[in-house]
């Protein structure tokens, strides 16, 4: 089947490259019996529901019999049932939005303003203003300074994201240029990761001190794809000073560098919320400028006499 061909070349569960629940069904499912079948539309119609459910509760949600839920599991290969809620709960847990998904589809927040009740969109609100105030409190401002002098000392800052980590990633580097020079993408378009990596040359995070080698600036927010983890694990290696922005609560696929940042991005929604991340890198460039000194003045001011020179803005 096509679709068993394209589950078994790209597998989309958390635990290195190990088939999610619903890759598996999708494999299987045209081996699967009728009532088994029924029971997979089920799950597949809202896989992270199974979390909440026993294995009775989801057998009569379906109108199958419990033996019938027992038997999909195992043929899923899973152990048990236990083990099936589990893969559906690590599912929520890496960030997929169809394991976030509520039952019987999404209702939007315009909608719900629609009927004369707001409060859904202010739920919203309230939720990104709960994830700044969590991350807040798990950032260490001693540790924020010394990214922030890593960041004024570094010879030159990479910049790296993939994903949604990708636009974020972009904005730190929008943000750093305004007051130093020599940050750049890895990799910029058409470009492979190991045609740059390869010149960057490693710095000293020790103690108080950071000789001016290279810097990564990596955003790894959750669902990472496996090359952005391969890249902390070799910048590890190479002992390539790294600031890691991660989200605060998947399980990293690789050592954390002593510069991580730990941001809440769980929302009421399907998808992450990543106004915590944001104010991260803000803060991070709010206390570069100071550290730049008059050499960050006299970019800033370089910069806006060009944009005017050239009439961009």
């Amino acid at each position: 089947m096509k679709q068993a061909t394209h589950a078994t070349q790209a597998p989309d569960g958390p635990e290195g490259g190990e088939p999610s629940l619903t890759a598996r069904i999708r494999d299987r499912y045209g081996d699967l019996s009728p009532m088994e079948r029924q029971l997979a539309d089920v799950i597949l119609a809202c896989p992270g529901e199974l979390s909440g459910y026993s294995a009775t509760e989801l057998a009569g949600r379906a109108g199958v019999s419990k033996m019938t839920v027992s038997r999909l599991v195992r043929r899923l290969g899973y152990a048990g049932f236990e083990a099936a809620r589990l893969a559906a709960r690590r599912g929520g847990d890496w960030g997929s939005p169809l394991f976030l998904l509520p039952p019987g589809g999404p209702v939007s927040a315009s909608s719900a303003v629609s009927d004369g009740d707001p409060a859904p969109l202010d739920a919203h609100f309230q939720r990104s203003a709960e994830a700044l105030a969590a991350t807040a409190r798990q950032t260490d401002p001693a540790m924020l300074a010394r990214a922030a002098r890593a960041l004024a000392d570094a010879r030159r800052i990479w910049v790296c994201g993939a994903r949604n980590s990708a636009f974020l990633a972009g904005y730190a580097r929008w943000q750093f240029i305004q007051v130093r020079g020599e940050v750049h993408q890895l990799a910029a378009a058409g470009e492979t990761m190991a045609e740059t990596l390869a010149d960057l040359g490693s710095g000293d995070l020790g103690p108080g001190n950071l000789d001016q080698g290279d810097l990564l600036f990596l955003v790894g927010i959750r669902r990472r794809p496996p090359a952005i983890v391969r890249l902390l694990r070799i910048a590890g290696e190479r002992g390539i000073p790294t600031i890691l922005i991660a989200d605060s609560h998947s399980t990293l696929e690789a050592p954390p560098p002593p510069l991580t940042f730990r941001c809440e991005t769980r929302s009421l929604a399907a998808l992450d919320t990543h106004v915590a991340a944001l104010a991260v890198i803000h803060a991070l460039a709010a206390e570069l400028i100071p550290l730049t000194g008059e050499a960050g003045r006299a970019r800033i001011r370089a910069i806006e006499d060009l944009h005017d020179r050239l009439g961009e803005l």
